[in-house]
């Protein structure tokens, strides 16, 4: 660990100071490896000694977030046990080695100058603590301030002041250069400690709300209990920093899908998320993605409900402590039950955070989702008119490229004989120019005549695809759609509004009249399975001899003998050559209750 620390035995023998920028976690891993790489006598921490017992019982409490918090100069300042942050993570190691514990700060109110812009702290586990800070320290050798002057004479002093042994010293980033200087003008006698009043007041230990901690700690709240998750297994290695944002957006999408049936999220738009939030923070100037690039990037990739469930992920905090509870706000905080609210500043980092609002559609919370479900009137039902567009362009692309695939339509090249036909062929009159021959081309006219088309995405079975049905057209130019797909009262999105998913559909243009073959007594031709009765109905009443049959893989032997028993056969068109993203759009459908629902519909609907 000789990279991460700062050997000054010419100060004091045996002290090594450990340069931190608190609320990091590469530097709370190097504060903890840096207690462990020897047997020190003291671990000196940069915190007042009258918040000493509060806040090492809460670092105690691990992995529950308590916090030692007080009211001085009308304000009130928390001091949090958060374990990505290096004091914690070496008083905690040192309570675990018996090493004695010393904080040696002044009890006076911090400012911003505590907290200096400094370049992204994660490239501090690359870099070392150490490089780190040779690398900032030029700027902060003109970052003079009075406070930091004092208070850094104060902890030099105590330094010197303790007794004989290895002493290893956890400093903020900005009190480094002022204490190389206090520590230069000692010249290693200690300077007596003066009495100071103490100002702070109520002084009292409170465990912090979970859904608060984004507030106050330093890294996201999911990387924090995941970090102590990993910490208690001593075989588990910490992961490094960059594969945090994919980690929680792959737990993200985990419980969005486990809450959210009727939605799929390829795992190929997470990864295209995680890259765009890495390509944001690059362009802020920054390594590690903030959790506005990662919702942002969410959103851009897989919508507003992937990107509310990223934000709802990265501020978990699955630990739930008892007892009043602080509750904390981007600028005031109050305990359970109390009326008045103070404004609050964190000790650790005391410059306050700058936030932003983003706006989301997010999906409806589970007491919203009941009520939604116990407002829904059966009788009434329609659909969402740009879903109907948009399948029936796509019903439209179906048949181009049915008609397309027809061995009789696809065009032919002959040599010249009298007429030029469709237009000169130049490849093949290149390539048979030594048969000295002109050869033109010939395009046949389409004879393949199409009135219906069935679109596979899922096979289904009874379980997952339980809603069946026949929707007719609401004008001559739009389809009669018979489908499958799975069931839309359990995922309400708004009131009047519930999302569904394909399994499989069929359009039969210009639309008709047809009787609802899931409903029948008797399946048609001896059709079982929701895709057998779907290929079923629509060869019954399709009228022309050829239907567009649109899925991954050909149609199945049985599915041909069922379409050949209609008198009918299927052109196989492979769902491969269209994108995934717009398959995905276009299976994934919504229910209206009522065609007023319209009105609102696209407030609730995500694009």
């Amino acid at each position: 660990m000789a990279e991460d620390l700062l050997h000054l035995d010419g100060f004091r023998p045996g002290l090594a100071v450990l340069p931190v920028r608190h609320g990091s976690l590469p530097f709370a891993e190097a504060a903890r490896k840096a207690v462990l790489s020897r047997r020190w006598s003291a671990v000196a921490l940069d915190l007042p000694p009258q918040v000493a017992p509060e806040y090492l019982e809460a670092v105690g409490r691990l992995p529950e977030i308590w916090a030692a918090t007080w009211i001085q100069d009308g304000r009130r300042w928390v001091l949090p046990a958060d374990p990505c942050d290096a004091c914690a993570t070496a008083a905690r190691a040192a309570m675990q080695e018996r090493i004695r514990l010393e904080f040696l700060d002044e009890p006076e109110v911090p400012g911003p100058e505590d907290d200096p812009d400094l370049p992204d702290p994660a490239a501090a586990e690359i870099l070392g603590a150490a490089e780190f800070a040779g690398m900032a320290l030029p700027f902060l050798d003109k970052y003079r301030h009075e406070s930091l002057e004092r208070r850094a004479a104060g902890i030099s002093a105590r330094l010197i002041g303790l007794p004989p042994g290895p002493v290893l010293a956890v400093v903020r980033l900005a009190l480094l250069p002022e204490l190389l200087r206090a520590l230069a003008a000692t010249g290693g006698a200690a300077a007596p400690r003066e009495e100071e009043e103490d100002a702070i007041e109520d002084l009292e230990l409170l465990p912090l709300e979970p859904r608060h901690l984004v507030f106050c700690l330093g890294e996201w709240p999911f990387v924090a209990q995941e970090v102590e998750r990993i910490r208690a297994d001593p075989l588990a290695q910490q992961p490094p920093l960059h594969r945090w944002p994919a980690r929680v957006l792959s737990w993200a999408r985990e419980r969005h899908l486990q809450r959210r049936r009727a939605r799929f999220l390829p795992v190929h738009e997470v990864r295209a998320a995680d890259r765009f939030a890495r390509r944001l923070a690059s362009a802020s100037g920054y390594h590690q993605p903030s959790m506005w690039d990662l919702v942002q990037a969410a959103r851009a990739c897989s919508g507003d409900s992937f990107a509310a469930a990223v934000l709802e992920a990265a501020k978990y905090h699955g630990m739930e402590p008892e007892g009043d509870r602080l509750r904390l706000g981007p600028s005031r905080a109050r305990r359970s039950g109390e009326e008045n609210s103070l404004p609050w500043s964190n000790r650790l980092l005391p410059k306050p955070p700058r936030w932003t609002e983003i706006r989301l559609r997010r999906d409806p919370e589970p007491e919203e989702a009941a009520r939604y479900l116990r407002e829904w009137k059966p009788t009434s039902l329609c659909s969402h008119l740009p879903e109907d567009l948009s399948i029936e362009r796509f019903h439209g692309e179906i048949r181009e490229r049915a008609r397309s695939s027809n061995l009789s339509a696809q065009s032919r090249s002959r040599p010249y004989e009298s007429s030029l036909l469709d237009g000169l062929d130049i490849r093949e009159t290149v390539r048979n120019f030594w048969k000295k021959e002109i050869w033109v081309r010939e395009h046949p006219a389409r004879s393949l005549r199409l009135d219906a088309a069935i679109i596979v995405f899922d096979e289904g079975d009874d379980s997952s695809h339980p809603h069946r049905g026949t929707w007719y057209a609401e004008h001559p130019g739009e389809s009669t759609l018979i489908f499958y797909a799975t069931d839309p009262a359990a995922d309400p999105v708004g009131p009047g509004i519930l999302r569904s998913r394909y399994g499989g559909l069929a359009l039969l243009f210009p639309p008709r009249h047809v009787p609802d073959v899931y409903s029948l007594a008797h399946p048609p031709l001896g059709a079982k399975g929701p895709l057998e009765i779907l290929v079923a109905g629509t060869c019954l009443f399709a009228r022309e001899k050829a239907v567009a049959f649109a899925a991954w893989d050909p149609p199945s032997l049985q599915l041909q003998g069922i379409a050949r028993d209609a008198g009918k056969r299927l052109v196989h068109v492979p769902l491969s050559g269209f994108p995934a993203r717009s398959l995905e759009r276009l299976r994934t459908f919504h229910v209206l209750n009522g065609k007023d629902v319209r009105g609102w519909a696209d407030s609730f609907i995500q694009g």
